[in-house]
């Protein structure tokens, strides 16, 4: 994939009318990289699946999706979106054992940004009871990279959506820190390259904040994987 693309920053169809104020990845981002990184008939693999955008787009374009999803709600809207519903896991991808799963060729996915307060923990969907900090956030990252890599193929693709934040507290750099711990610290992942994603929105007013975390664009990093455990 090119290290500069634009892309239009749209709402998929199928995401309810009455959702807002929720992150979700826009189909074309996704099929540039499903087509990019896999062949038709091989498996995609998003831990967060969310309202199952990268599910359903790996399904259109004929590879085999598998997700998983800790919210019941979001999971019961993936699995009636596609047609392999059987194959989304409702569950903490941190207790995993991966039995549930197949090796996969591509893990595409956008793991859930941190709040800006450092309190709640957006891996247990922010819920208001949860508590992390910023360092145990990307212990976290690390953690989760270095188990989905074990579900991997020799010679697959991890590919992780992510942007660094700004407000008026100043800037996060989300994305750069990510990117360090999962190069630094997941040993059977072997960082390939970024591509910087430019996002166009007509209906932003506000250039720098088309993307909606202050930046109008976000970055795709991307890495080889040598192959799971198992």
């Amino acid at each position: 994939m090119q290290t500069y693309i634009t892309v239009p920053y749209e709402r998929p169809d199928a995401i309810p009318d009455d959702i807002e104020g929720d992150d979700w990845t826009p189909e074309t981002l996704v099929e540039r990289v499903v087509e990019t990184y896999t062949d038709p008939g091989e498996t995609v693999l998003d831990p967060f699946a969310g309202f199952g955008t990268t599910l359903a787009v790996a399904e259109r374009l004929d590879r085999i999706p598998y997700g998983v999803e800790f919210d019941s709600e979001r999971a019961a809207f993936v699995r009636d979106r596609v047609d392999h519903g059987e194959n989304v896991v409702h569950g903490d991808v941190f207790e995993l054992d991966g039995s549930e799963l197949p090796t996969v060729d591509l893990c595409h996915t956008s793991p859930p940004f941190i709040a800006w307060d450092e309190g709640v923990d957006p891996f247990r969907s922010y819920d208001v009871e949860s508590r992390t900090s910023y360092e145990r956030y990307l212990d976290d990252v690390e953690r989760l990279f270095d188990r989905v890599t074990e579900w991997m193929r020799a010679d697959s693709t991890l590919v992780v959506d992510v942007a660094n934040l700004k407000n008026d507290q100043g800037t996060f750099t989300l994305a750069w820190d990510v990117g360090r711990r999962i190069t630094e610290r997941v040993d059977r992942a072997k960082f390939r390259g970024e591509t910087v994603v430019v996002w166009e929105d007509e209906e932003s007013d506000d250039r720098t904040d088309a993307y909606g975390h202050g930046y109008d664009h976000s970055y795709c990093l991307v890495y080889d994987v040598a192959g799971g455990a198992r």
